[in-house]
């Protein structure tokens, strides 16, 4: 038979939100190699894929970023309820990639070839136990395979090493586990990665099923790189005016001004100070593992999907800059120049001038030059963030062709920690805007009045680069996005704190980002359907609450004070609203240049008067619901492994397992119903049984044979949190979700 073969490298190039220009998107012309062969049977990594994605990356494209290698593990069987299929079949085999050699073996339509390959132990180390590569054939008497596999690229595969003796030339590895290793999110294999050259080199994969019926095709494996990757961009919307001789700042700190001893002149080179010690580090060890694997968890949105825990190297002694570790650590990031293929010419009519100028829309806004056409370049993941800070000068140019210009020194942006994580296979877009309100100075020393508003931190885009059919984007800032703005707010220690002392006002703003360009909202001082504020002000229990966290307090409530209002999340996050201290209804934000009010329509900005509250952490939220929300009940099985009931003080539900098998079983395709809780019941040869809670949620129709329980049974065997916790036996939180729709903005208050 005549097949195409081609492998897949998934390394999706991504770009803004929604953006539809090829500059963002990857090859869609797979290289492919046509020949004849008859399938004997074997098993071969060959990676047939019809229906390619614009952004896969395939051939000898792809076998270079793989360094033409990959190692591989299979397994085969039954899949059990909470592990991947545990009979080995490939144990760390060595798969090479060479050009021509397809149809050369059985084992080899595509030139990637495993029989009689020999790890040579300094390039690639022997991680099997085998003795000797041999050919696989598909064995039709089992239900599915499994094969998990990675890649170090360019760099040489080695064992044995530390993050203190690895060699800039090698990347760490461990065998792969396989099987049940990998259940309850077992590690499945490690990385020691010695700088962010070598981080490019890392390719992992996810779990890949092959059932039966697809015995005999090629195996397709999709590999993912686990760097991060960051890039930045800024606009401006002075009107009047463009800006040109952006320069950044690579310290925030005092010595900002010229002349001062310690100051560093400002770069072309884009740059983020990082606020964390040593700054973003460039050197550690990766973990990966699976968090959802087994038959339980198929429908688990990351059901087979690889996942990573990322630890940097230590800092032994933070206050002792002499410790080693700082050398793998970068203070300051950067991100290239300002592309000069992404600036606008001067709206000027005035003749030879050839500077080229910031970009004054969103979608038209200037970007750093990264290491590859979108922009992006590799970083180390981040899972401990700490804020970056962007701290610019610029020349503004009017447009009307007038000879002047006004230079600005020191403008400065704080993007908080919030926003900071940086996850292996991900990507991340910081975009700033430069307007009117502007917090730089005017003159080079930074002295006399700054300008109203900082630098308008504007959206922060995330998108997965994993090129799946289903590709989600991840946005880790919710539209509508909020400005908070307090007259000196940069005079604090700290910028993500307000001071009371102070004695000025907090001042928000909401702008609906989803629009061309941005506008703000009008209606900060209307109601819901429900007859609640759409500006709210709460106090928040927890110091460091993200606004995730209370986002998801407020969509997610295990209870509401009929009294009070207060409400407490299913996080125990408790929000205590404040209604006499928030004002959407003003028209002028005091203490602006000079101490001059700045008129505002009615509507488009909230007061809140923070000197009459006490310090602590509070949360702006803007309702922006749009219908009457409806609320369901929700179910979570909780964990007891450490003998007792969850939190003390919550009340918590039980079912015992008695209880379930007296429950009624469902029939073929029987539709889902809201009444009951779903259980599976496995029967273990004749002595013992599993048990294992079905989660229904979004499913409409059930398999035959689950038991299910009316969710009252449940609901009259309370148990209170902090109690013992029972064999046989499993525990409920119960919480209400509601379809709210809400922006959150966490404000830190300090006397």
């Amino acid at each position: 038979m005549k097949t195409k073969y081609f492998i897949l490298a998934a390394i999706a190039a991504v770009g803004l939100a929604s953006c539809s220009s090829d500059e963002f998107l990857g090859d869609n012309s797979p290289n492919v190699v046509e020949e004849t062969t008859v399938d004997d049977g074997s098993i071969r990594f060959g990676f047939e894929l019809p229906n390619a994605t614009r952004a896969d990356i395939y051939g000898q494209a792809a076998a270079d970023l793989l360094g033409n290698h990959f190692y591989v593990t299979g397994t085969k069987g039954t899949e059990p309820t909470t592990s991947p299929t545990t009979s080995l079949v490939f144990d760390n085999y060595l798969v090479n990639y060479a050009v021509n050699t397809a149809g050369t073996s059985e084992s080899n339509t595509a030139n990637w070839e495993y029989v009689g390959v020999t790890p040579d132990g300094t390039n690639y180390a022997k991680l099997g136990s085998y003795s000797q590569q041999t050919i696989k054939y598909w064995d039709f008497s089992i239900d599915q395979y499994d094969f998990l596999a990675f890649s170090t690229g360019e760099k040489k595969a080695v064992t044995g090493k530390t993050t203190a003796t690895i060699s800039s030339d090698e990347i760490g590895v461990t065998a792969m586990k396989y099987g049940s290793n990998l259940a309850s999110k077992g590690v499945a294999y490690t990385f020691i990665i010695p700088d962010v050259t070598a981080l490019k080199n890392a390719y992992i994969s996810d779990i890949t099923e092959v059932e039966q019926a697809n015995y005999g095709n090629d195996v397709m494996l999709k590999f993912k790189n686990l760097g991060s990757k960051v890039r930045i961009a800024l606009y401006e919307t002075v009107p009047g005016y463009s800006v040109k001789d952006v320069k950044f700042y690579t310290v925030d700190n005092d010595a900002i001004k010229t002349g001062q001893t310690g100051y560093i002149a400002p770069t072309t080179t884009a740059a983020l100070i990082s606020a964390a010690t040593g700054g973003i580090p460039t050197k550690g060890t990766i973990e990966v593992y699976f968090p959802h694997v087994g038959t339980n968890n198929d429908s688990e949105a990351d059901y087979n999907k690889a996942a990573a825990t990322v630890t940097p190297i230590t800092i032994s002694d933070p206050t002792d800059p002499s410790d080693p570790a700082f050398a793998f650590y970068d203070k300051a990031p950067t991100f290239g120049t300002l592309a000069a293929a992404k600036l606008v010419e001067k709206e000027s009519a005035e003749a030879g001038d050839d500077n080229v100028f910031l970009g004054r829309t969103l979608p038209t806004a200037t970007f750093a030059s990264g290491e590859i056409s979108t922009f992006y370049k590799t970083v180390f993941p981040v899972s401990n963030p700490s804020p970056l800070t962007l701290r610019v000068d610029y020349t503004l140019v009017p447009i009307d062709g007038a000879a002047e210009t006004i230079k600005v020194y020191g403008a400065k942006a704080v993007v908080p920690a919030t926003y900071t994580t940086w996850l292996p296979n991900y990507a991340y877009t910081y975009i700033f805007k430069i307007s009117d309100n502007t917090n730089g100075w005017t003159s080079p020393d930074k002295t006399g009045e700054e300008g109203l508003f900082p630098i308008t931190f504007d959206a922060v885009v995330a998108e997965a680069t994993d090129a799946n059919p289903e590709q989600r984007t991840i946005t880790t800032v919710a539209t509508p996005t909020i400005t908070t703005y307090q007259q000196d707010h940069y005079k604090d220690a700290s910028a993500d704190e307000y001071s009371i002392a102070r004695g000025k006002k907090v001042y928000v703003q909401v702008m609906d980002n989803s629009s061309s360009p941005a506008t703000l909202y009008g209606n900060l001082n209307t109601t819901t359907s429900e007859g609640t504020a759409r500006s709210l002000l709460f106090a928040v229990s927890k110091a460091a609450a993200t606004e995730a966290e209370v986002m998801d307090a407020l969509e997610n409530q295990s209870n509401v004070d009929s009294g009070t209002g207060e409400i407490t999340g299913r996080n125990t996050i408790k929000l205590t609203p404040d209604d006499t201290n928030i004002d959407a209804d003003v028209e002028a934000i005091e203490n602006g240049v000079d101490n001059n009010p700045i008129t505002v329509t009615k509507g488009q900005a909230a007061e809140i008067d923070i000197t009459a509250l006490s310090a602590g952490t509070y949360a702006y939220v803007y309702d922006y619901s749009s219908s009457t929300k409806t609320t369901k009940d929700i179910y979570q099985l909780i964990d007891v492994s450490g003998g007792t009931v969850g939190s003390s003080g919550t009340t918590y539900y039980s079912l015992g397992f008695s209880a379930i098998d007296g429950g009624t079983a469902t029939s073929e395709n029987e539709a889902v119903d809201a009444r009951y809780l779903y259980f599976s019941v496995t029967q273990n040869g004749t002595a013992t049984k599993t048990y294992s809670y079905v989660s229904v949620e979004g499913k409409s129709n059930l398999p035959a044979g689950l038991k299910k329980v009316l969710k009252s049974t449940v609901l009259g065997n309370t148990v209170t949190g902090g109690s013992a916790a029972s064999a046989d036996t499993f525990y409920f939180f119960k919480y209400i979700n509601n379809n709210g729709s809400y922006a959150v903005k966490v404000i830190k208050i300090v006397a």
